[in-house]
């Protein structure tokens, strides 16, 4: 009988929602199914819970070789930072919650390549507050991939039924255009066709946007799906993959959320993006794929205008860690 798996959770920006959604997701998880710790700051989690009625005792411990049995009840908090989390304005970005939610990644990302923990789950974080404690990465991708010496990471927009990988991200529309090649997008394609393997999806059905509207229309409006996207398809498909494209941005994902593909490629953040939250904004999960352990977020931000509200829902953090759980071996 395999042993039940520890997760970490990252603490997030404790200037936003990340400390309530967190009080609030974690009671919820089954305890037979995952083990949770928090990686972050306990104190402000015994306030998130007092401010927003949540009974739940919050237990601080300073290594993993402390974490009480689970027939204690409780939020175990992973809590060894010399950091000052109270020394802000919540709902705004500042250096210090981007300082304590660093070095929370830091220390999840030094224990899952460890094998501490199976798996990591990083609450939102804001990437001014970041930049404004001197860590200028683009987000959880970007700096996770600086981390762990794994450059060829991909986002994904997850759901149970459907997932959208990216073959560019957090990048300016111009320059996100440049990188277009035929190399990446064969590359976007055949890491998605692994994860959805690891799934167990045996042959994984994938439709490939294309960049231009109406797919470039020949080559009429763009020469992108000649230059690069269709070499890369015709390449995928000689590898015996089920891939179908370039499909136009601006149907293909109708017929994604009815059944007919397993994975969508979009070629920019936008693209993917828009529709996968459109459709599914309370349970989308993003994946960070390419990375030497699992790592799963909710795909929101830190909603600082709606924080100290009580409103903030915690059902996509829940489905972050039930989909790193589908990803354990």
């Amino acid at each position: 009988m395999n042993p039940i798996p520890l997760i970490g959770i990252t603490i997030g920006d404790v200037a936003g929602i990340a400390p309530e959604i967190i009080v609030k997701a974690l009671p919820l998880v089954d305890k037979a199914q995952a083990r949770l710790v928090v990686i972050g700051d306990a104190q402000v989690l015994v306030r998130a819970a007092a401010q927003f009625g949540v009974e739940v005792p919050i237990l601080k411990i300073s290594n993993l070789g402390d974490l009480p049995s689970e027939e204690v009840p409780g939020i175990r908090v992973l809590d060894r930072f010399k950091l000052n989390p109270t020394g802000f304005e919540l709902g705004k970005p500042n250096a210090s919650a981007g300082e304590l939610a660093y070095q929370a990644i830091l220390e999840g990302t030094r224990l899952a390549l460890a094998g501490d923990l199976a798996a990591l789950v990083t609450a939102p974080i804001c990437k001014e507050s970041l930049h404004l404690a001197g860590h200028f990465f683009d987000g959880h991708t970007g700096l996770l991939a600086h981390l762990t010496g794994r450059p060829d990471t991909k986002m994904t927009f997850s759901t149970r039924n459907l997932r959208i990988i990216h073959v560019t991200a957090h990048l300016a529309l111009a320059e996100a255009c440049k990188r277009i090649t035929q190399e990446e997008v064969f590359k976007t394609i055949e890491i998605g066709h692994r994860h959805l393997q690891a799934l167990g999806i045996a042959r994984p059905r994938i439709a490939v946007c294309g960049l231009n509207p109406h797919a470039g229309e020949a080559g009429y409006f763009g020469t992108e799906e000649i230059d690069s996207i269709t070499p890369a398809i015709r390449a995928a498909q000689a590898k015996g993959y089920d891939v179908k494209g370039p499909e136009p941005g601006d149907t293909v994902f109708i017929h994604a959320f009815k059944g007919k593909f397993d994975l969508v490629v979009a070629q920019y953040h936008d693209q993917g993006h828009i529709p996968g939250k459109l459709m599914a904004f309370e349970c989308g999960v993003n994946v960070t794929l390419g990375l030497p352990f699992v790592r799963c977020s909710p795909d929101h931000g830190t909603a600082f205008d709606i924080v100290g509200q009580g409103v903030a829902n915690p059902g996509n953090l829940v489905e972050a860690i039930s989909y790193a759980l589908l990803l354990l071996p």
